[in-house]
């Protein structure tokens, strides 16, 4: 199974936070929704149901077809895409600064954000 990123353990992993942190992690990259598929060990009729969805949203745009296959890529002029693109920068941060401190500083860090 893929790893679990940053972004979805913030914002909670469900299916479509898996498929949109792939699209936020890869966002220079055209994607067919058999990679997305086979890469998070979804089912094709599910990933379809969320890239339609992400389409009519504008998060994603047709880019181009090689073959048979249609290509797609994030939306970058969307307001919300923009917002999840920063939210993703953020989540990044986090995970950078929990791994640059020490173990005992973690121990203070993870009760401090429970409170």
């Amino acid at each position: 199974m893929n790893k679990i990123g940053a972004f979805c353990l913030t914002y909670g992993i469900t299916i479509r936070n898996r498929i949109l942190e792939y699209l936020l992690e890869n966002q220079g990259l055209d994607f067919a929704v058999g990679d997305i598929s086979r890469e998070l060990e979804i089912s094709r009729p599910k990933t379809y149901e969320i890239i339609n969805d992400f389409l009519n949203k504008s998060f994603i745009f047709k880019s181009r077809i090689i073959g048979k296959t249609q290509l797609y890529i994030l939306n970058k002029q969307s307001a919300r895409v923009k917002l999840f693109l920063k939210d993703f920068k953020e989540c990044l941060k986090i995970v950078v600064v929990e791994h640059s401190i020490k173990p005992k500083q973690r121990k203070t860090l993870k009760i401090v954000q429970q409170v």
